[in-house]
């Protein structure tokens, strides 16, 4: 017994010293001190942050302005647009439908889906998934117009040439996940929103979710900022089509968010087994690693996996686990409407998961 005490205590000390000194056992006070320094460093108006540990919340909190020209606070109940994030629903249906031996990640497209232009057709799920089909994008970074269906941009794209063969390289595009939404209502018979209500927020009691600016409630809404010459100034909203839903339209809370990753961890969606078999980065053609697997971007830190996905600057998730254990998870989810400086949004969390993460070798010590 005392050897098996003294080998925990090893093991904790080591993880200590990769990831730094230990703190307290309670990370709340360092967690609001962290979030007051982020927001006078990068000059944030709102930011809203969630840490859970197995479905526990560890920590909550909300700080600054949801709407700085009315002055009006952030509030716990503030919905933020999770853009990006919204690409975690189609990957998550997606390993869910390969769980279920419903589909195969390495199979084309094509074998779901009717009448893809034919320069796509061998195009394979995985590479959809992981930014390597060498489609080229119909979002080029302006509001529009887009076409008015989803029919319309493969028609549009579909003369064009490949960007690259796929699996070649990885460039990350909008148009990927509007192929990944037709092969799940395919598959489904339904349309995509009805997909993500009777599969996603409904069972889940996600309340607070809404695919679209049109169904948000705009009085909830925190106003969007970014930084322009060191100031910040109200950002623009991408006026989107409503197939967009499924890469970018996506409207929440930080406990909603929490709640669907806590879900995935736990195997509602799809085996742990397979959860873990699937993130892991796909390898190109050239041998390099992508940094996506099945769809969530992937890496691997003080002995943890890392999977998450961004939401451009202003947002990111993150799921945390040991090796292929996802029983002992963290879930990191932090929200913000913008920042003066354009800070990337991974150092955002990876400032709270630093606290976090020694919290935790402290209580394992």
């Amino acid at each position: 017994m005392r050897l098996a005490k003294l080998a925990v205590g090893a093991c904790s000390l080591l993880l200590a010293a990769c990831i730094g000194p230990v703190q307290s056992r309670d990370p709340r006070s360092a967690l609001d001190a962290q979030l007051a320094e982020n927001s006078e460093q990068h000059g944030i108006p709102a930011q809203a942050v969630l840490v859970l540990h197995n479905g526990q919340v560890v920590y909550r909190n909300q700080t600054g302005l949801a709407d700085v020209e009315t002055s009006r606070a952030a509030r716990p109940d503030d919905i933020y647009a999770a853009y990006s994030v919204a690409k975690l629903f189609v990957s998550t249906l997606i390993l869910e439908l390969a769980d279920q031996h419903r589909l195969e990640l390495d199979q084309p497209a094509s074998r779901y889906v009717a009448g893809l232009p034919p320069a796509w057709r061998d195009i394979r799920i995985d590479q959809l998934l992981s930014h390597a089909s060498g489609l080229p994008d119909f979002f080029d970074g302006a509001d529009g117009p887009f076409p008015p269906t989803r029919d319309d941009v493969f028609l549009t794209l579909g003369d064009r040439p490949l960007v690259f063969a796929p699996g070649s390289e990885q460039r990350y595009t909008q148009t990927n996940y509007l192929v990944l939404q037709a092969v799940l209502e395919a598959l489904h018979g339904a349309p995509y929103r009805e997909i993500v209500r009777t599969r996603i927020t409904e069972p889940l009691g996600m309340e607070n979710t809404s695919l679209g600016l049109s169904h948000a409630p705009r009085d909830r809404l925190v106003s969007p900022y970014r930084g322009d010459n060191g100031r910040i100034v109200r950002d623009r909203m991408i006026a989107w089509q409503d197939y967009s839903i499924a890469h970018a339209e996506l409207f929440t809370t930080p406990e909603d968010l929490g709640t669907f990753l806590t879900a995935v961890a736990r195997g509602r969606y799809a085996r742990p087994e397979t959860l873990t078999r699937a993130w892991q980065p796909s390898r190109l053609l050239n041998g390099e690693l992508t940094s996506f697997a099945s769809g969530w971007d992937y890496a691997e830190a003080d002995g943890f996996r890392e999977v998450g996905h961004d939401g451009g600057v202003k947002v990111r998730v993150r799921l945390l686990f040991r090796g292929d254990d996802l029983s002992d998870h963290h879930v990191i989810v932090y929200l913000t409407n913008g920042t003066r400086d354009g800070v990337w949004t991974r150092r955002l969390v990876e400032s709270v998961q630093r606290i976090v993460l020694r919290s935790a070798v402290a209580d394992v010590d």
